[in-house]
């Protein structure tokens, strides 16, 4: 077992190897018990799960002891006041350690000539990090999963691209990881896949398509994006930070005009194809920060499947058949872009 504090905002991480918790794995609560604003548990990584805990006031760890209680064991954590100077220089070590143990980036490896022409599926969210929900917990992650599962086999069953998946089961990815794994596999297309819920406002519903600009298209698109981008603070992540690491400015912004514009170009597409399958929000197309959407040469975008919160999406999601119909949709439009705008991907991704 190890532990670690992160700030902004204050949060203990504990990491529990070969550990799976029972039951749903988006197990947590909101409920606020002395410095403990709240905590979530889920499976972290293949063969660790971590717990995040959320604190109200700073607190480090005095002690941990696991408890033997028939045939369960239960942790029990012992924690103790801190300052706050105190609980910053923790954080400091903390990180320190984290930053001298970390496995450098890889760099992206060309497509072989006449390789079939690659599409990375992004389920969003994952182990410890649910997402969204519906009103009986029905989880955003699970349904997006589910989609994209079905998206894949319409696309393998053509035949004519390459497919593969950032997750395929219920494990946590963190944003940057996301973006990684697509560029270091040279992709043709990135589709982050996920689905909303605004609790209060039952009437919002359809699909939105979103691509990446510096200013959000509207305010509903920049509290997406928000709540999206916090993913890795949720798993108990530091708060990402934009970096553009060996590349020169013009080089970066020249290719990330042209991705732009492609991706553009793949929104319009997967828009109009859900609107022959199913239903579009009022507001399709849209854009904002999305820090999934940042790579600077693969055309990216971010599916809005629909409102968890509405009965009528929740509905279309839940079912077989509507997400089968989805999935055709999505995998036909998905289709069209790659093999009918091919961007000069195959040359050298920017590194």
């Amino acid at each position: 077992m190890r532990h670690e504090v992160l700030s902004e905002p204050n949060r203990l991480v504990i990491d529990l190897e070969n550990t799976v918790f029972g039951g749903s794995s988006a197990q947590g609560s909101s409920r606020a018990i002395g410095p403990v604003a709240g905590w979530r548990a889920g499976l972290f990584l293949m063969g660790r799960s971590r717990i995040v805990l959320d604190l109200s006031r700073p607190v480090l760890v005095q002690r941990t002891d696991f408890v033997r209680q028939g045939p369960h064991v239960r942790l029990v954590i012992q924690l103790r006041a801190a300052s706050a100077e105190e609980f910053s220089r923790r954080v400091e070590e903390d990180q320190r350690r984290r930053l001298a143990s970390r496995v450098p980036e890889g760099r992206a490896v060309p497509r072989p000539a006449g390789a079939k022409p690659l599409v990375v599926l992004d389920p969003g969210h994952g182990g410890i990090d649910p997402g969204a929900s519906g009103p009986k917990g029905e989880a955003e992650k699970e349904i997006v999963l589910a989609v994209a599962r079905l998206v894949r086999k319409q696309l393998e069953a053509d035949g004519r691209v390459e497919v593969q998946m950032t997750r395929e089961d219920d494990r946590f990815i963190s944003l940057a990881e996301r973006v990684t794994f697509a560029r270091n596999r040279s992709a043709a297309l990135f589709v982050s896949l996920h689905a909303d819920s605004l609790f209060g406002e039952a009437d919002v519903r359809g699909a939105s398509v979103y691509t990446l600009s510096d200013r959000a298209s509207d305010a509903a698109a920049a509290r997406a994006a928000e709540k999206e981008n916090r993913a890795d603070v949720a798993a108990g992540l530091d708060a990402p930070e934009d970096q553009r690491e060996g590349v020169d400015d013009i080089l970066f912004d020249l290719a990330r005009r042209e991705t732009r514009l492609f991706s553009q170009l793949a929104a319009r597409g997967v828009a109009q194809s859900i609107q022959r399958a199913g239903r579009l929000h009022k507001t399709p197309l849209r854009s904002a920060g999305f820090r999934v959407l940042r790579a600077p040469d693969m055309p990216s975008i971010l599916v809005e499947l629909g409102y968890l919160s509405n009965v009528d999406d929740l509905q279309a999601l839940m079912q077989e058949a509507g997400r089968q119909k989805l999935a055709q949709g999505l995998a036909a439009a998905l289709l069209d872009f790659v093999l009918n705008n091919r961007i000069a991907i195959s040359a050298k991704p920017l590194e």
